[in-house]
């Protein structure tokens, strides 16, 4: 496993990255090389990664150091905004509303611009708890610049509980479907009608980033009767 760490100048930030636009080798000093068989991305957090997996692939045993090059295409915003409330009475189990993210999208063209999405808001009571478990989904035919959700009641005041998983990934359509996902407990005086605001960024760009590096292999200094190496 080799994992690369990037970062951007504030006040932007990194958003994820185009799997197509994701080509790196892995060689030695040796001259062996391989191709990663997995490409796994935690860019939209705090600390944006790019792990590459190496299934049939290892450095030879005398190599001095290990190289990757290539290109890595990366989606960076420019400015946070929170998009209108979404606003659901938990009256059913699962409802579902429209939703616009007003310049939150990266068009085909290489501009950004509004994006008509949905936002699902499934839950269940625990019955032994009286906590309630709840899910927020968002879906879209195209990656977007979503950083989170806010959660409120219609008078302002925030909703009580916590935010115990996130994510995001590709759906079930692949590089044409995104999803994000948010998992919470709450308070069982909380259900209710809730607003649900999408926190997210706007002026996105693809930025294709040359990579080519070497990571030294040289290990723990050994010991000698004169002390360390």
């Amino acid at each position: 496993m080799v994992v690369l760490g990037f970062s951007v100048p504030a006040p932007g930030k990194i958003i994820g990255c185009r799997k197509e636009g994701v080509h790196l080798k892995i060689g030695d000093s040796s001259g062996a090389s391989g191709a990663p068989s997995d490409y796994r991305d935690s860019l939209s957090s705090s600390d944006p990664e790019l792990a590459m997996e190496m299934e049939h692939w290892l450095p030879s045993p005398d190599a001095r150091w290990v190289s990757v090059k290539g290109n890595v295409s990366l989606v960076t915003g420019e400015k946070e905004m929170l998009s209108e409330g979404a606003l659901f009475s938990m009256k059913e189990k699962k409802e579902e509303r429209p939703l616009v993210l007003k310049g939150g999208g990266l068009m085909d063209d290489g501009r950004t611009g509004d994006v008509k999405t949905a936002v699902t808001l499934e839950w269940s009571l625990n019955k032994s708890s009286g906590e309630i478990y709840m899910s927020v989904k968002l879906s879209s035919p195209r990656l977007l610049g979503v950083k989170g959700v806010t959660l409120m009641k219609p008078d302002g005041t925030p909703v009580i509980g916590r935010n115990w998983c996130s994510s995001q990934s590709p759906g079930s359509g692949g590089r044409s479907s995104w999803e994000w996902e948010w998992n919470y407990g709450l308070d069982p005086g909380e259900q209710g009608e809730i607003q649900v605001f999408v926190n997210y960024m706007t002026g996105l760009e693809q930025v294709d980033v040359p990579v080519d590096m070497k990571i030294g292999l040289s290990g723990m200094a050994g010991e000698t009767s004169g002390g360390q190496e």
